[in-house]
């Protein structure tokens, strides 16, 4: 029997056929799709090596859609190598098959999905925005700056990072973190273990940490994440399981908030958002299979492959 190839999508060709607003509503119609039990997520594999981590993901955004596997790693170390963080790699099964019909650029997938579930969250969240900080200005928080410069038209936004080499963004690069606390929104997109927000945020804060995606990595401290008013995340059991800074705080029954929540079921509207221009609301990311599956639907639905 002959072999057959099986096509690869570039990055070029996904660029191509995404655009933040598509991809936004893309992402929410999953996550909604999850919350009412539409959409199929196996279990999340994570392995930690030191600070590197290896992953896993299956998963089908919709009940006849085509199942994926992503496989990848995260290695903090690439910052210094110009080498992508982290690295992935999409296969897209054939509903009707089981077999492979496509191969997708990973990365490109990643950063599509990641940033525009981040700002679907926080247009959804936030108040009015006026000022964005962006902490971390690897590959994530740079993608992150543009979809934020582009979604919100902030009157300011600012990259907070201890690498002041990033000037080709067009923006202010910072190393100073307190310059974080005196915007409206705030993205958190570094690999840390150790917390980079410390103390509460002013009212009417809302963030969004991305980089919080395993038990061992906390972007935000207990004593913070404990001030807020509400946390969402991509699902709220896998935050509460996975995510460092929520499953630490979680331990800390003086908190304000007493659980959190899943983003899916305020998309659905049943659950509510921002409630008040007061509140401190956090939203954290540790990425799902059905993000990548969506994705994956849309690229099917939308290109010549």
């Amino acid at each position: 029997m002959a072999l057959v190839e099986t096509p690869f999508v570039s990055a070029e060709e996904i660029n191509a056929l995404c655009s933040y607003e598509k991809i936004m509503e893309n992402q929410r119609q999953v996550f909604k799709n999850y919350f009412l039990d539409q959409a199929v997520m196996g279990p999340r594999a994570i392995l930690s090596q030191n600070e590197n981590a290896q992953f896993s993901y299956i998963a089908r955004a919709s009940s006849d859609g085509p199942t994926i596997v992503k496989f990848g790693t995260v290695v903090p170390s690439n910052a210094g190598r110009d080498i992508s963080v982290v690295q992935t790699t999409v296969s897209v099964i054939d509903a009707t098959t089981g077999s492979v019909k496509l191969f997708l650029d990973g990365e490109a997938v990643t950063k599509w999905r990641t940033v525009c579930a981040s700002m679907a969250a926080a247009k959804e969240l936030s108040n009015p925005v006026k000022k964005i900080a962006v902490i971390g200005v690897g590959h994530q928080g740079a993608a992150h700056l543009q979809a934020a410069k582009h979604i919100f038209k902030p009157e300011r936004i600012i990259g907070i990072d201890q690498d002041l080499k990033n000037t080709d963004l067009g923006i202010e690069i910072t190393q100073d973190i307190k310059a974080a606390y005196d915007c409206d929104l705030i993205f958190i997109c570094t690999n840390s273990q150790e917390p980079v927000i410390n103390s509460a945020l002013n009212s009417g804060s809302t963030c969004i940490s991305i980089g919080s995606f395993a038990p061992n990595r906390l972007e935000v401290s207990v004593s913070a994440l404990s001030k807020a008013d509400k946390v969402f995340g991509d699902d709220a059991k896998t935050i509460s399981e996975q995510s460092g800074s929520v499953v630490k705080t979680l331990e800390n029954y003086e908190r304000s908030w007493q659980y959190a929540q899943s983003i899916g079921g305020v998309y659905a509207g049943n659950i509510k958002g921002r409630e008040n221009k007061e509140q401190v609301i956090y939203y954290f990311s540790v990425g799902l299979g059905i993000q990548d599956a969506a994705l994956a639907e849309f690229i099917l639905a939308n290109g010549k492959f």
